[in-house]
């Protein structure tokens, strides 16, 4: 059996040259690494072929992005497609790019069984694993679906939306030659209208081998509510930055990551110093230590909110293995057996924001490290990469 593995991996030298850049390494990725070292720690070797998901110029500095080739510690080989970086135009060139490397390892492969994961429902990538299974028609696709495309940007242009509504056209003649899905959340299922038997359930995976340093513990004179991801006015923030106003002057509220609701966070600073916004923290180790020395980490995603259906937030596993208490507004994302280790928060309300943050503070040290640790055990026992991935290769072997 040969594997291919179509992603938004890269080489570590490559990463390190477009953060110099101002570059971010995005939840996807991370994701996607995670992933790919599940199958590893079970005895399943890709090659890759990776797209980066650059922003487009002059957001980033490089009208055209190099290809990048690499070899993996077990001999196999992986490549970050180049393309022409323009705004649109990326979406052709990156398409273009990928099916053209997908077809050479077809062409290499040819005559052999196959199993190709796709790493997001991207028409770019469906269609560069359905180049290999025209060459090679002894290849079973498996589709790894962390966002449904229709929820993925909800502030679009005119133009954009035009855009989607043909992308998702592209996505739905791609998903014939589909032969199983791994979803993150069950709902998607019948989002995609997906029969009985071809798709499981596995809300991403925690890969253990980069953690906070050891030793860094939450502060005893102060109480820090940390929020990480996206800052989206959708997602709660301006409730949050209400109920914090209220709150003693011995909290302090940390903020990072990037969206629309920056200028809200930064107007909100000017007039209230405990307010720390980040922005993006420069490495994963350090946003994994700051969240360490957090004493709770908070998600206020709407739950009303259409897209939190059919996603589960992969920062839930970083907030969860910081050791320390995590609140959470209950999405229809997340399963209700993750309500056994995180706090649930019923409502957006500021008020009622300010009262739960309020019971976590006023617990001791002790109790929030139970807490916390029970949460993590949970993340590192039950949510490996190793577990995960493992439940996606048996479903897969069906």
């Amino acid at each position: 059996m040969k594997y291919l593995w179509i992603g938004v991996g890269n080489s570590a030298e490559a990463r390190e040259k477009i953060a110099k850049k101002g570059g971010k390494l995005l939840s996807a990725e991370i994701s996607n690494d995670a992933l790919l070292a599940g199958l590893i720690e079970n005895g399943v070797f890709c090659d890759t072929i990776n797209s980066s998901q650059l922003p487009a110029y002059p957001e980033y500095p490089d009208k055209k992005i190099a290809p990048v080739y690499w070899q993996y510690e077990n001999g196999k080989k992986g490549v970050s497609v180049g393309y022409t970086n323009r705004k649109y135009i990326n979406l052709i060139s990156k398409k273009k790019s990928l099916v053209k490397e997908a077809k050479k390892w077809a062409r290499e492969n040819r005559g052999e069984e196959a199993t190709v994961f796709v790493y997001q429902m991207t028409a770019y990538f469906m269609a560069a694993a359905c180049a290999v299974k025209k060459i090679n028609k002894n290849t079973k696709i498996v589709l790894i679906v962390p966002d449904l495309p229709q929820f993925m940007d909800m502030n679009m242009s005119t133009l954009k939306k035009i855009l989607k509504k043909i992308d998702w056209l592209s996505i739905k003649r791609y998903m014939k030659k589909v032969d199983k899905y791994i979803l993150y959340s069950k709902h998607m299922a019948d989002f995609l209208k997906l029969k009985a038997g071809t798709f499981t359930v596995m809300e991403g995976s925690y890969d253990a081998s980069l953690m906070a340093d050891e030793g860094i513990k939450p502060s005893d004179d102060k109480i820090s509510v940390m929020y990480s991801g996206v800052l989206d006015l959708r997602y709660g923030i301006r409730e949050l930055l209400d109920a914090f106003k209220e709150l003693p002057e011995n909290y302090e509220l940390w903020l990072t990551g990037n969206g629309n609701a920056v200028e809200l966070i930064n107007e909100r600073a000017k007039c209230d110093p405990r307010i720390k916004y980040m922005g993006y923290l420069p490495t994963r180790k350090d946003l994994l230590n700051k969240q360490r020395k957090a004493t709770m980490l908070i998600s206020t995603r709407d739950p009303s909110e259409p897209a939190s259906t059919y996603c589960f937030p992969s920062k839930l596993f970083e907030y969860m293995v910081s050791g320390n208490p995590v609140l959470s507004t209950r999405i229809n994302g997340i399963p209700d057996e993750y309500f056994d280790y995180i706090i649930p928060l019923d409502s957006l309300d500021s008020d009622y924001l300010k009262r739960e943050i309020e019971k976590i503070a006023n617990m001791s040290n002790d109790e929030r490290q139970a807490m916390g640790e029970k949460a993590k055990s949970y993340v590192l026992n039950e949510k490996n990469c190793n577990i995960q991935m493992q439940k996606v290769i048996n479903f897969i072997k069906d």
